[in-house]
């Protein structure tokens, strides 16, 4: 069941606000937009966590840096903690199938010249990380997996080895670094704007939408750049040593700068702003059910 529009106040055109306008969406069959209401919502409980427990420690209030995996566990912990896990793996799966019809039924209308084609396989292959995170919480759920902290392997460590391996482990970097500038870049130009249903909010929510999108996806822009920075630098010294593999190794890296503490502290409330971004996406996104 799709979640229903609560009733707001409407602009004069409907669909217009402050320049953005609600562009037109392909037709797609209700079930579409249930996985992808119910996927923006649980990708947002993630991240709110991840930022909350960031900002926890900026202000010396407990917490540790996080990941998402780190936050799923934390979900754990709460009461009534494996049915949480299961509604967010449930969520996070649902996501990954959003993802994957997104790329395969190309719901945002990209088209299939060389930009859209890129666009649809970065949705695929985002949705194989969510895949992941939603197998790690419904395992959790399950009582399958270990709610304690666990290393793991540097994935880079075998690409080291060869001139090769470190050449495609740069090109890795590189791309991650574009893909942080492009989420910056989408933050000042705030096109995710024309998403949303915007007959369905009101006056307040849309400058919330705004405001929580930008410093949201800036934010996560940086978390990003740092990631494919360390990658970049492991790749042409040829050693993991330093390396970042994920969101908790990019916290960490901006705790440890100067005024660490202030600098983790924007990042958590940042983050905190994107997973309400991703709620109000959740809410409020326009689909154009058949």
């Amino acid at each position: 069941m799709s979640v229903s529009q609560p009733t707001a106040r409407r602009t004069a055109s409907g669909q217009s606000w402050h320049g953005f306008e609600t562009r037109s969406m392909p037709e797609v069959p209700s079930w579409i937009e249930s996985l992808g209401r119910a996927g923006h919502l649980a990708k947002g409980i993630v991240y709110f966590i991840i930022g909350f427990l960031a900002f926890q420690l900026a202000i010396g209030a407990g917490g540790e840096i996080s990941g998402s995996r780190d936050a799923i566990r934390e979900i754990g912990q709460q009461p009534f903690g494996r049915v949480l896990l299961g509604v967010v793996s449930i969520g996070l799966l649902g996501y990954t199938a959003w993802r994957w019809v997104q790329a395969g039924k190309d719901t945002e209308g990209v088209g299939q010249d060389v930009k859209g084609v890129c666009k649809r396989i970065g949705y695929a292959v985002s949705g194989l990380g969510y895949l992941a995170l939603g197998i790690f919480a419904g395992s959790l759920a399950l009582g399958f997996g270990s709610g304690s902290g666990s290393s793991q392997n540097s994935a880079s460590s075998p690409l080291l080895d060869s001139s090769w391996g470190r050449v495609a482990l740069g090109i890795v970097g590189v791309i991650t670094i574009g893909v942080a500038i492009y989420f910056v870049y989408k933050a000042y130009q705030a096109k995710f704007m024309t998403k949303y249903d915007l007959s369905a909010m009101s006056e307040t929510t849309r400058k919330v939408a705004l405001h929580a999108g930008r410093m949201g996806l800036s934010t996560r822009g940086i978390a990003v750049a740092i990631i494919g920075a360390f990658i970049l630098v492991s790749a042409i010294r040829g050693t993991a040593d330093g390396e970042i593999a994920g969101m908790s190794d990019a916290l960490a890296a901006i705790a440890a700068q100067t005024y660490g503490k202030i600098l983790i502290g924007i990042t958590g409330f940042g983050l905190m702003c994107y997973a309400v971004h991703m709620m109000l996406m959740g809410w409020f996104r326009k689909f154009n059910v058949a």
